[in-house]
């Protein structure tokens, strides 16, 4: 036994093995003079002695070894980020036996491991938020939509003239009011519309940067921008500008003391790649699992960073992070790239609107009142319904309608319910869903097979007025039998 034990301490290819006698190295296998040869320092992986450094590992032995305790002592450090799990035990007085273990795979593993569990309740946490976002941006949106509509029935009395400027001023603020809950929808990860248009990101990633410079400058904090002619993505100017905007705000605050900031872009396996990387202090893993949790930091900087995660993701793009303890960080943005599109001129609406019958339906008092007020100024004969029973009942006596509005969130039956039972009623009949969710509907969503549109709230009326003007859509084929009674 005791010579299979002596051959296994000479040949093992993964044990480390040396004995400290007298404050020296007096026996070691060739597996510690392997990890013995030059490189970097040897350093803490943790704990308190962070800061001292052991130029072989010889040094770091006699010197643990040195102040070692009775007791066992177990302890990990890092080289060029290969680990090591070093276990001192004392044999006699002046005597202590060293087993060294190479534990960089493992921790990789484990590191990897919690990762995976972080992104699983990162997910988690996220879709609890989500529902509750988007049911406050629903009830938003529904409150938007009243004010905007009542502002524009305003805008039409000639008695208002006077406060036409004001009135204009009102319709501003409410459309900047929906961007708010739009950006309210991408923290809850729920909306589903891409921009189409293709973008210059070069053009907006310089303009975020050029903002970012003068108060970067007022902290000490330069920032060094390598930004390209770069091809077309898809995206929102205003959306990706804040995205850029909270990333570049994140990097300064992480050198309070000053620093550089490096910017890159560049074009790379059919993506746009850009990439912020500060010199602050770094993070540890786990404040690197829950960066993008919009509350796991205090202040703008960490609602931002949830909220340009939410956004790239709807793009179909990436937001990621890197950092390590004493090395900074780095956000690396991946942007799918944007074939040039073929646009059509827009028609221009002229004559007047042609008068149809429209039946509205919401369960909401202002709403509805509102709606059917606008509809009327624009010379339209229109028919309310508060309930989805009630609106099929109009259908049921014998109505016919040119063209129905429908909430989609009412109780008793949903917008979608009532879509569906207008098909079977009277097929064909033009339904288009009217809503606070509109964002949150992707267009390949099934529930759109028996309607023709879906229009959000706060109702866009140039949208509503392109509705009314020349001839609707013709009617789509009608549905399977089987789907009618679903």
């Amino acid at each position: 036994m005791g010579a299979a034990l002596s051959e296994w301490t000479q040949k093992s290819s993964t044990t480390a093995i040396a004995v400290v006698a007298a404050g020296e190295i007096r026996d070691a296998n060739a597996r510690f003079h392997l990890l013995d040869g030059g490189g970097e320092a040897w350093r803490w992986l943790n704990g308190p002695h962070a800061r001292v450094r052991y130029g072989t590992l010889s040094e770091l032995i006699r010197s643990e070894a040195a102040t070692l305790a009775p007791v066992p002592y177990l302890s990990r450090f890092e080289r060029a980020r290969q680990v090591i799990e070093v276990r001192l035990e004392r044999l006699a007085p002046g005597e202590a036996v060293a087993l060294v273990h190479d534990v960089t795979g493992e921790l990789r593993r484990q590191r990897e491991l919690q990762r995976d569990r972080e992104a699983l309740l990162h997910e988690e946490r996220m879709h609890a938020m989500g529902v509750l976002a988007s049911g406050v941006a629903h009830d938003l949106n529904h409150v938007l939509n009243v004010i905007a509509l009542r502002v524009a029935t305003l805008r039409a009395d000639p008695a208002l003239q006077g406060a036409r400027r004001t009135l204009e001023v009102l319709g501003r603020v409410v459309g900047d009011a929906a961007r708010i809950v739009a950006r309210l929808q991408d923290l809850a990860r729920k909306r589903r519309d891409r921009p189409s248009d293709p973008l210059d990101l070069a053009a907006v990633l310089t303009g975020a940067i050029e903002m970012a410079r003068s108060e970067a400058d007022l902290a000490g904090v330069r920032i060094e921008a390598s930004v390209p002619p770069l091809p077309l993505v898809r995206g929102s100017a205003a959306e990706l500008a804040h995205v850029f905007g909270s990333l570049l705000l994140h990097a300064r605050e992480q050198m309070p003391e000053g620093g550089v900031v490096r910017v890159r872009a560049r074009e790379e396996r059919g993506k746009v790649c850009v990439t912020i990387t500060d010199k602050g202090p770094g993070m540890h893993e786990e404040q690197l699992s829950h960066l993008f949790d919009p509350f796991s930091g205090s202040g703008e900087t960490a609602l931002g960073l949830s909220v340009a995660w939410g956004v790239m993701a709807r793009l179909g793009g990436s937001l990621t992070a890197s950092s390590r303890r004493g090395e900074g960080t780095t956000f690396t943005l991946n942007f799918p790239l944007a074939a040039p599109q073929r646009r059509e001129p827009p028609r221009r609406i002229t004559g007047e609107v042609p008068s149809r019958r429209i039946l509205i339906v919401d369960d909401e008092a202002d709403n509805l009142d509102v709606l059917r007020e606008v509809l009327e100024l624009e010379g339209q004969e229109v028919e309310a319904a508060r309930s989805g029973p009630e609106a099929l009942a109009a259908f049921d006596g014998g109505g016919r309608f040119d063209l129905v509005l429908c909430d989609v969130g009412m109780p008793e039956m949903s917008g979608w319910h009532v879509a569906r039972e207008i098909q079977r009623i009277a097929p064909g009949t033009p339904v288009w869903m009217l809503t606070g969710w509109a964002n949150e509907i992707g267009e390949r969503d099934p529930r759109r097979e028996f309607v023709r549109g879906v229009l959000a709230k706060p109702l866009d009326l140039d949208q509503l007025r392109a509705l009314l003007h020349g001839p609707l859509p013709a009617s789509p084929p009608p549905p399977p039998e089987s789907a009618m009674h679903h």
